[in-house]
């Protein structure tokens, strides 16, 4: 049988490998080296969905079973397994990043290294939304923050670097937090505990209270949530780099695929607090980041409020005892993944025109009829319009939210109004306030995106609108 899930982990590293031997010259401008990784990410798209052809539909039964002897003493494998649900997001992530190359494709300098370290940042993910047991899990776990520190610490303003500093520390000591919880699991266990096998085991209630601590602040370090927003927020607001910037906001989703792997369906009675504890600061976080986002001027960081408050918002529907409510989030998480890395890179070209032109953003996109397209598409995906799998299966999410607690719900509703209020004020504040470049000559007007991009980014919006009739439209069950 052809170890897919392998070859998905691997083929990044590979491309990698071939990366550092592309050259460039003053005439190619880093298009070789990109060409490659491009070439390397569209390869292992073949390989995810003939992966995901193989698999039976669901979430919870990891099937594609495959595992490596890695240590002998003490024994530790490196094990595979994957459902539906996890190719679904590593589907995401690799078009997501795709977009993120294309948006720098006409970059200046550092296209090596950031070829590189993004590759490298695909391969760690993919191993872990694919590793079964919980030392797999760990190890990526762990291996995911080299390269988004390196790609990070490159492409991020100098004077962030202390807030940077501050968010791999953070991280660090959230994955110390995770390891103490895994070795005590591992005594507790089977050695080479698979995932699915934590619900089973008996650790008393001091053990379970420590260890569900230890989980809770491991993943939450992941998550723009209280207390973490805050240099999370502040790392991302530095980045410009539409790559990086799409990179650093997928790291938050390894927080929460991290709580649906661990999270049994019936909450253990030691930490019924802990749980009702996350609820309440999740839904305040979400609304306080949707306030900051309402008067904030940065556009970017708007995009990040946005992606912020989704990843929360399916947090919360991780907290619901059923397979088919986690299938939904990972629907809407494919959808929410392609709108926000699209919404970057338009804004990321719009800003670089503004920067060059000295231009003001009011307006801007009445001089630029194909972005206006593109962008107005994207922002109205992201607002909730029923032009993406997240119109449905959000509504889905917050039936079952509503079940669960109303005013939760409730809460996590108007956040999420806002956000969208705030996405539908943005598009109409850069499309029809009065063109500040109507009375410029030709060549100091803003640069409309090519026929190439929008094309690009029609597809995108093609495979968005598909997933709005069936998320798996790719799949052949």
């Amino acid at each position: 049988m052809v170890p897919y899930l392998l070859l998905i982990t691997i083929m990044p590293l590979v491309g990698m490998i071939f990366v550092f031997t592309a050259k460039d010259n003053e005439k190619t401008k880093g298009r070789n080296v990109l060409n490659v990784a491009i070439l390397t990410v569209g390869m292992n798209l073949f390989l995810i969905v003939r992966a995901l052809n193989l698999i039976k539909p669901g979430y919870g039964n990891l099937q594609l079973s495959e595992s490596y002897n890695w240590i002998n003493t003490p024994q530790i494998n490196l094990s595979f397994g994957a459902d539906s649900f996890a190719m679904l997001l590593i589907f995401g992530v690799h078009l997501a990043v795709l977009i993120g190359m294309w948006g720098v494709r006409n970059a200046a300098r550092g296209q090596k290294p950031r070829m590189v370290f993004v590759l490298l940042f695909l391969s760690m993910i993919n191993g872990f939304f694919m590793a079964a047991d919980i030392f797999s899990f760990f190890i990526f776990f762990e291996a995911l923050l080299l390269p988004l520190y390196m790609m990070v610490g490159m492409f991020g303003e100098a004077r962030r670097r202390n807030n940077l500093f501050r968010f791999m520390l953070y991280n660090l000591c959230g994955a110390f937090l995770l390891f103490a919880a895994i070795v005590v699991l591992y005594n507790h266990g089977e050695k080479n505990l698979l995932l699915g096998g934590i619900k089973n085991l008996h650790l008393g209630s001091a053990g379970e209270t420590a260890v569900w601590t230890a989980i809770f602040i491991a993943f939450m370090s992941r998550i723009p949530i209280w207390p973490f927003h805050s240099w999370i927020a502040s790392v991302n607001s530095g980045i410009k780099d539409p790559l990086v910037f799409i990179s650093a906001n997928i790291m938050p989703l390894t927080g929460i695929y991290g709580f649906m792997r661990f999270w049994p369906k019936t909450v253990p009675d030691t930490i019924v607090l802990q749980v009702a504890v996350l609820e309440v600061i999740s839904v305040i976080t979400m609304l306080f980041i949707a306030l900051i986002a309402w008067v904030n001027r940065d556009i970017r960081y708007k995009i990040f409020s946005f992606a912020s408050i989704y990843y929360i918002f399916f947090l919360l529907g991780v907290f619901l005892p059923t397979d088919q409510i986690l299938l939904n989030v990972g629907y809407s998480l494919f959808a929410c993944l392609l709108i926000f890395a699209s919404m970057e890179v338009l804004v990321s070209y719009q800003l670089s025109e503004q920067s060059s032109k000295n231009l003001s953003a009011g307006g801007i996109l009445s001089s630029m009829p194909k972005m206006s397209k593109a962008f107005s598409f994207m922002m109205l995906a992201g607002a909730g319009f029923p032009l993406s799998a997240m119109f449905i299966n959000n509504f889905v999410i917050m039936a079952g939210l509503m079940n669960y607690s109303l005013v939760s719900a409730l809460a996590a509703a108007a956040a999420l109004l806002l956000i969208s209020v705030t996405l539908l004020q943005e598009l109409y504040r850069r499309k029809d306030e009065i063109n500040p470049v109507s009375a410029l000559s030709l060549k100091d007007k803003a640069k409309d995106i090519s026929g190439g991009d929008l094309f690009f980014m029609t597809a995108v919006g093609v495979i968005l609108l598909l997933s709005l009739f069936n998320p798996v439209w790719f799949m052949k069950g």
